[in-house]
């Protein structure tokens, strides 16, 4: 059993939190109490740690190093995640994988975020939901890893990107084009959808961004979804593709004047949003995708 945990400041200091699935997998202490698990990491290297219970309603299960005998570790991720621990927001590209490999040794594979000519997550607006559990929900971590798996190339244009990304999330599990809500008089569809999870993706012209909330209106009100996000391009991103579309329309006017419509970007969804956001009661986020994370 294996799950994602995204890189956070508690990361640096105290722990990590296991989600809810893959407790299954595990003898769990009473609430308040903790037993000791190994933890294996880097190049053959392991420290002692605590599966501890919180003594919460939920009794949330958490691996704790925050002692003394989690330097190491510490040390480790800090040299690792070297963007992560220098940033003063989260960074949410940075992420390791956990394998439970059995009741008391969890093997951790890193995923730092090394190359500026991947793909990435930039600025990031919440709405209703915590970041803190955002980040923590599996299929979240699978939009960043999808994002990240794609290399930015400085000549494609958005039809590229759309292709990767659509790829990338059918390859996770995610369904694409399905219907908002079960009733065949509507035709609207959404982008992705896993679980009660449902995506968009803009990388395209400003307008065709409006549709999308309704969308996620439709959805949440059936029951069909209880989270949704908005995947755009951020400023500059969108920029650079503007330009290349110029370019092209320039191209096939064969020089004459051309105009190319303006594309969707962070900046516009975030100023907008918040105009709708006193009426829009629906989990949300809109996260913004660049080339220079």
């Amino acid at each position: 059993m294996t799950f994602k945990h995204i890189i956070g400041k508690s990361t640096f200091k105290y722990g990590f939190t296991i989600p809810k699935k893959s407790r299954v997998f595990l003898e769990t202490p009473e609430k308040g109490d903790k037993r000791k698990v190994e933890l294996l990491y880097g190049e053959n290297q392991k420290i002692t740690a605590w599966l501890y219970r919180v003594k919460n309603s939920i009794g949330s299960l958490q691996i704790r190093y925050d002692g003394k005998y989690g330097e190491p570790f510490k040390n480790w991720a800090r040299e690792t995640f070297i963007k992560s621990w220098n940033s003063t927001k989260a960074n949410i590209n940075e992420y390791f994988e956990v394998t439970i490999v059995n009741n008391t040794t969890f093997l951790i594979k890193e995923f730092p975020l090394a190359e500026n000519t991947d793909l990435g997550f930039g600025d990031i607006i919440t709405h209703n939901i915590k970041e803190a559990e955002l980040f923590s929900d599996q299929k979240f971590i699978e939009i960043v890893e999808s994002i990240r798996s794609i290399q930015f190339q400085e000549h494609e244009r958005q039809m590229f990107y759309n292709k990767q990304i659509k790829q990338e999330l059918v390859k996770r599990g995610w369904l694409n084009e399905q219907r908002i809500v079960e009733d065949k008089r509507v035709r609207l569809k959404c982008d992705f959808r896993k679980e009660n999870f449902q995506l968009e993706v803009e990388f395209g012209n400003a307008r065709g961004y409006y549709q999308d909330f309704v969308k996620f209106v439709m959805s949440y009100k059936v029951g069909l979804i209880k989270i949704g996000g908005l995947v755009v391009p951020s400023s500059t991103f969108a920029k650079h593709l503007c330009y290349l579309g110029h370019l092209n329309a320039v191209q096939k006017s064969k020089g004459k004047r051309s105009t190319y419509s303006g594309m969707m970007d962070f900046s516009k969804a975030s100023i907008e949003f918040q105009y709708i956001k006193d009426i829009f009661n629906i989990p949300f986020f809109i996260v913004a995708v660049s080339y220079n994370c």
